[in-house]
């Protein structure tokens, strides 16, 4: 039945049906597309070849529809598709939380950060968990941030303070009540540019959300799509007991731009910063 390239674009279509559904949670009005288009394409090619019913002229011509009328159907459901999750993106862009999966995300401008300190293409060994938070970098915030959270073999967490310590501009030390004072001589600072906390991401889930009640037609167009989200759950750590490496501070106190390197001082954390 599957006779001539009509019978091989069914099988194509089929193919391809099988691929997206694969790979995509997708809306129940994709599988009506893909569903009437398969049955009406496997009709056609009863019709032509085994009852002979129609001609060949017709035949093409019939095929033609259908397939122009799935291309053009395929691709409104496309443009829904990035509609959708475009506008999805811009209302959660403020409040996204990244998650273990995206440390690269808080990692502070690489220009910025001495040769070793530089982003890489994948963490080293050693490194058993990695947190990155980034806030929105929309006008209206006064002090954006971002910072990538690493935890790991003290080994490894020195690789990265001793080359803190060859670049950075000036270093203080944190202590136990939040008192900044010299690294080497134990003095007190009256002010370094520094964060006072952040979040280590622990645990990634997922939760079923409560989505507001659909019509008949917001429920073909996407259910059962963007029915979970990703919950994060993460700890909350002062800045307390860490050595500071600070690599740029522009001075300003009103609006400050720092890059920095902290070290807890058991050795086993390592936080890249940089706000605005």
């Amino acid at each position: 039945m599957f006779q001539g390239f009509y019978g091989l674009l069914t099988v194509m279509l089929c193919v391809l049906c099988v691929i997206v559904v694969t790979l995509f949670n997708l809306a129940p009005i994709t599988y009506i597309v893909f569903g009437v288009t398969i049955l009406l394409s496997l009709l056609l090619q009863y019709i032509r070849f085994k009852k002979q019913s129609i001609s060949e002229k017709r035949h093409t011509q019939l095929a033609w529809c259908l397939n122009i009328a799935f291309t053009l159907s395929f691709s409104w459901l496309i443009g829904d598709w990035f509609k959708y999750d475009l506008q999805t993106s811009l209302d959660q862009f403020d409040s996204f939380e990244y998650s273990t999966k995206d440390w690269n995300q808080g990692w502070p401008n690489s220009e910025e950060l001495p040769e070793g300190l530089k982003r890489p293409e994948k963490l080293p060994e050693g490194i058993y968990n990695a947190s990155a938070f980034r806030s929105s970098l929309a006008w209206a915030n006064a002090y954006p941030e971002r910072y990538t959270v690493l935890e790991g073999d003290p080994k490894v967490i020195a690789q990265y303070e001793a080359i803190a310590k060859q670049n950075a501009a000036y270093t203080a030390q944190i202590d136990a009540d939040g008192v900044l004072r010299d690294l080497d001589t134990g003095e007190k600072k009256r002010f370094i540019s520094h964060p006072n906390s952040y979040n280590i991401i622990e645990s990634i889930e997922e939760e079923s959300l409560n989505l507001p009640q659909r019509n008949f037609i917001e429920w073909l167009r996407f259910a059962p799509r963007k029915e979970t989200k990703t919950v994060v759950k993460d700890t909350y750590n002062s800045t307390r007991n860490h050595r500071l490496y600070v690599f740029v501070d522009d001075g300003n106190t009103k609006r400050p731009h720092f890059v920095e390197l902290l070290i807890s001082n058991d050795g086993t954390r390592a936080v890249f910063y940089q706000s605005k």
